[in-house]
């Protein structure tokens, strides 16, 4: 019996230890307005803060999705996004595309050169994984590179985040954003962190309205059988 209690004992004081490290990290509630929420919440080995951004639309799930799969009209309502568009597509639920992001001066403006892969989660419910990809174009011959390639400003390295889009039983969709990213350059960190609120909120505040583009009112995402998401729409008109 000494020999099973002294092990439990052992795990019983490192899971102690640990459990302030878990709870240290918590979500702030940074801004709450119009039906939009913001946190921000501190991330461990870095300055600068992981932000979560949430809301529900009042459309469905796959009005949604055709918005974002819209890569080319993002500037028309992602917060200070200047150009964006599509790299390459290497499989049909996923995409590397990038977004250049306008500072105000004399900051150089930031590109996002990203990979993003949509993964159905059953019937109405997805989430879309995003991470930097800054050297993609490096070696690609791709005409949407050029772009990339002659921009002026800095390339974000560091970035990582994801989009859970959940429709409700009422038809509107519940949609949350969470990222991290490190923008690099001399921007100081309380810029930074300033920006994570105002940005994600005004980004968020623009789809809603964005959302109700007659262009996205049929488009219908691809099921099988059972209800169940494959990826893809059924037919595109954006």
């Amino acid at each position: 019996m000494d020999n099973l209690i002294k092990p439990c004992k052992i795990l019983a004081v490192l899971f102690l230890c640990v459990l302030p490290l878990v709870a240290a990290a918590q979500w702030e509630l940074e801004k709450d307005e119009q039906g939009i929420r913001v946190y921000t919440e501190a991330v461990p080995s870095s300055d600068i803060r992981r932000f979560r951004v949430e809301t529900t639309l009042p459309v469905p799930l796959d009005r949604v999705l055709a918005v974002f799969d819209d890569f080319k009209r993002y500037p028309e309502w992602k917060y200070k996004v200047k150009h964006s568009g599509v790299l390459a597509q290497p499989e049909e639920n996923a995409w590397y595309h990038y977004q250049d992001l306008s500072m105000p001066f004399p900051l150089d403006d930031r590109m996002f050169v990203m990979r993003s892969q949509l993964l159905p989660q059953g019937p109405n419910q997805v989430v879309i994984e995003t991470r930097a990809a800054p050297d993609y174009c490096r070696d690609q011959a791709l005409p949407a590179c050029s772009g990339v390639k002659t921009f002026d400003g800095l390339i974000v390295r560091e970035a990582r985040g994801r989009h859970e889009m959940k429709q409700l039983a009422d038809g509107s969709t519940h949609i949350v954003w969470i990222q991290h990213a490190e923008p690099g350059g001399v921007l100081p960190d309380w810029l930074v962190n300033a920006m994570l609120v105002d940005g994600p909120w005004e980004t968020f505040k623009g789809l809603r309205a964005y959302v109700n583009q007659p262009r996205y009112r049929d488009a219908r995402l691809r099921r099988d059988a059972s209800g169940a998401l494959l990826g893809g729409f059924e037919k595109v008109t954006w």
